[in-house]
C-alpha cells in the first residue's frame, strides 16, 4: 500500500494492518530511523540520500523518485549514477523501487509526457543493471494508463482510479465506487416568500417542503453547491436551497412522496450520470474531482467495497 506520510503509516500499523507500505511523501530523518517495520521511504534528492546513508544504523528500505520532468522534487537524472554508487556502498540502504510522476499525461499529444516516457525508459535499465533485485518500477497517476504500453514498469501507481474515476485519455473499464450518504434530521414547510439559511440567499417562490440533512462543508460538501446543487432522496433529485452550513444542508423534498424523518440521502452519488456525481459536482463548482474527494474528512465512517 502507498501512503503519503509517516503519520498515515503509524495509523495503519496502530490499526493492526501489517501490509508493506511505501511512504511516498517526505519523511524527516528522525522518523526514517525510528524503526517501523516493512516500510519503504520515498527519497527525493541526492542530499536526502546522503543524510540517510550517514545516519542509518540498521537496514532502511528506500524507493528513489526520479525527476523525469515534473520538476517538483526527485533525484535528477544526472545525479542517478552517484545515487547508485551511494546505495551500493552503504551497508544499511536497501533499494526496493524506483518511481516518477507525470506532469501532463492527461493532455492529448503532450510532447512533455512523451519526453518523460523517454527519460524514464532510459534510466530504468541503469538501475536494473547496477542493482539487481529491485522489485518496483512505477509511475503515477491514473492518467499514465494512457502510456502503460510504452513504459518500462512492474506496476502502475493509481490514485483517483481506485474510486472508479478515470482521468486518463484511454477508456478504462472503471465503475465509480465513491458514494456519500447522510440522513434527514428535520422536515418543515417553507411558505411562499419565506427565506432560509445564512444571509437569506433563498426565498421560497411557493410553499415548499424542506428537509434538513446532517451534512455540510465540514463533511466535504462544496459550498459552491449552495442554491445550485442537489442531493438524491429515493432517486429523486432534491435541489439545495440556501447556503450550505458547516454541518447542515437544506434541500427541497416537495417532489418526494411521503418523505420521512431519518430517510437516507445520497449526498454524492456513485452513478456517473446523476446530478450529484463527482463529475457533475466538479462541473457545477469548477473544482477538481481530486479536490472534492480529499475534502471528505477522515472522521466519517467508511464502508469499503
Amino acid at each position: 500500500m502507498c501512503v503519503d506520510s509517516y503519520f498515515e503509516a503509524v495509523i495503519l500499523r496502530n490499526e493492526g494492518i501489517p501490509t508493506p507500505l511505501l511512504i511516498i511523501g517526505y519523511t524527516p530523518l528522525a522518523n526514517i530511523t525510528a524503526g517501523l517495520t516493512d516500510i519503504a521511504f520515498g527519497i527525493f534528492s541526492l542530499e536526502e540520500l546522503r543524510r540517510i546513508a550517514h545516519a542509518a544504523k540498521k537496514p532502511v528500505s528506500l524507493q528513489l523518485e526520479i525527476d523525469t520532468g515534473m520538476r517538483r522534487h526527485g533525484i535528477l537524472p544526472e545525479d542517478l549514477p552517484e545515487a547508485i554508487v551511494l546505495i551500493k556502498t552503504s551497508p544499511n540502504l536497501r533499494l526496493e523501487g524506483l518511481f516518477t510522476h507525470f506532469a501532463d499525461a492527461d493532455t492529448l499529444g503532450s510532447l512533455h509526457a512523451q519526453s518523460q516516457v523517454a527519460n524514464w525508459n532510459r534510466l530504468v535499465p541503469l538501475v536494473r543493471n547496477e542493482i539487481p533485485g529491485v522489485k518496483f518500477f512505477h509511475c503515477g497517476g491514473t492518467q499514465v494508463s494512457s502510456y502503460i504500453h510504452e513504459l518500462d514498469l512492474t506496476t502502475l501507481r493509481i490514485g483517483i482510479g481506485l474510486y472508479g474515476f478515470n482521468t486518463s485519455l484511454t477508456p478504462l473499464d472503471l465503475k465509480p465506487a465513491l458514494e456519500l450518504s447522510s440522513r434527514i434530521t428535520s422536515l418543515r414547510i417553507l411558505k411562499k416568500g419565506e427565506p432560509i439559511g445564512y444571509n437569506l440567499t433563498f426565498t421560497a417562490p411557493h410553499d415548499m417542503k424542506i428537509a434538513t440533512v446532517a451534512v455540510g462543508y465540514y463533511e466535504g460538501v462544496d459550498r459552491g453547491l449552495s442554491n445550485k446543487g442537489s442531493f438524491l432522496v429515493r432517486g429523486f433529485p432534491c435541489p439545495i436551497v440556501g447556503r450550505i452550513s458547516m454541518n447542515m444542508t437544506s434541500i427541497d423534498v416537495s417532489g418526494v412522496p411521503d418523505v420521512a424523518l431519518d430517510e437516507e440521502v445520497i449526498v454524492i452519488s456513485k452513478d456517473s450520470g446523476a446530478p450529484n456525481s463527482l463529475a457533475s459536482i466538479a462541473k457545477l463548482t469548477g473544482v477538481l474531482p481530486y479536490e472534492l474527494r480529499v475534502h471528505i474528512p477522515a472522521h466519517l465512517r467508511r464502508t469499503v467495497v
